[in-house]
């Protein structure tokens, strides 16, 4: 993984684009974002591979402009869920709200 990550931060590097503010990238998000949830509507293995595949590109290339370490974010964001408790509501995980 971190090989490929290296790769990609390579490719945004070569084009001068690691230097930008990561506005453009929220757009390319929302972008693929779309083109991920109009293949699983359609049922389109292939496209939904291309789609997770593009989002995580945009992903890495934000944490660059945005001086993040794209591991730290996820292992952040697991570390917030891994103790969690909940349910699943319409195909939805919704945590349990502690009082």
């Amino acid at each position: 993984m971190e090989q490929l990550i290296a790769k990609v931060e390579k490719w945004f590097i070569d084009r001068n684009l690691h230097t930008l503010d990561g506005r453009g990238q929220l757009g390319k998000l929302e972008e693929e974002v779309r083109e991920l949830e109009d293949a699983y509507i359609t049922d389109d293995r292939a496209e939904e591979i291309d789609a997770v595949g593009d989002i995580m590109v945009v992903l890495i290339g934000y944490c660059m402009q945005r001086d993040l370490d794209i591991m730290d974010c996820l292992n952040s964001a697991y570390e917030e869920i891994k103790d969690r408790k909940g349910k699943v509501v319409d195909d939805v995980f919704v945590k349990e709200v502690s009082e």
